[in-house]
């Protein structure tokens, strides 16, 4: 009886000590102990990001979270830079698929744009805020030539960081840097590198996930090589989505613009 109530007492000063121990830490870092949770929650709603309503839940979750970290130690700024490049990407998502014109496109681009950066100040060796903030302001580019012509060095210099920091075995965003740099290079009118290009698509072939690559791979083929062009187009074109079901909301929209760019060219 004497042992167990030594155990017993054992273990609550140890639940006491572990308790008191976590808040200390999280005071010590500034960081909540209920922001890995929050962090969840945005995640499982950004995964129903086909929702405009989920998405911009998520967003507000993040936003949330960086309230909440109060800390200016490294274990802070690398967390306030995790959060920055979740809602970079989540602006860049709200942009692409939910605007309802170019208008608000270029207003959660820039938004986009403004955390990558932001998290770039916070953790200069993080991938995503440069891919992101990349991202956001080559797809801002698009609508608005003269800005991207403003930016254009900040956008190559964060491609090409954001290359340096890259995983080879395991490419951020399904090869995301490698397609962007793709397509960037791809040759049109007064501008492009052919031998760049390829030099990227090559890096990417193997990345069907996302359809996003086949289509970049298709543009760019076609003018060297429309034999292997038809090829990618037919793939992204005929592929069954449930079998990537991580990105089938994107894929979804890349099929069917696929579909109505290529199926004259493939008749």
């Amino acid at each position: 009886m004497m042992m167990k109530k030594i155990a017993l007492f054992s273990f609550s000063v140890l639940c006491i000590w572990a308790l008191n121990t976590g808040y200390t830490i999280a005071k010590h870092t500034g960081l909540s102990l209920d922001i890995n949770k929050e962090f969840k929650n945005a995640r499982e709603l950004y995964n129903r990001r086909e929702n405009r309503k989920s998405l911009q839940s998520a967003i507000e979750i993040y936003q949330n979270i960086l309230k909440q970290i109060s800390g200016q130690d490294e274990t802070c700024n690398k967390k306030r830079a995790e959060v920055l490049i979740e809602l970079s990407r989540c602006y860049f998502k709200m942009a692409e698929y939910h605007a309802k014109d170019n208008n608000e496109k270029a207003s959660w681009f820039e938004i986009g744009e403004k955390c990558g950066r932001e998290a770039i100040a916070f953790d200069q060796n993080n991938v995503g805020g440069y891919y992101w903030m990349a991202q956001n302001l080559g797809e801002h580019g698009s609508i608005s030539k003269f800005y991207f012509l403003n930016k254009k060095g900040d956008f190559e210099e964060a491609l090409k960081r954001a290359e340096m920091l890259d995983n080879p075995q395991n490419p951020y965003d399904y090869s995301g840097i490698n397609r962007t740099l793709a397509a960037y290079y791809t040759p049109r009118f007064m501008w492009g590198n052919l031998d760049k290009a390829l030099k990227y698509a090559k890096k990417m072939e193997d990345s069907p996930r996302y359809l996003n690559n086949l289509s970049v791979l298709a543009d760019l083929y076609w003018k060297s090589d429309k034999e292997k062009a038809i090829k990618y187009a037919k793939y992204a074109i005929n592929a069954d989505l449930s079998q990537f079901p991580e990105t089938q909301f994107e894929n979804a929209f890349e099929q069917k613009e696929l579909a109505e760019k290529w199926r004259k060219l493939l008749e």
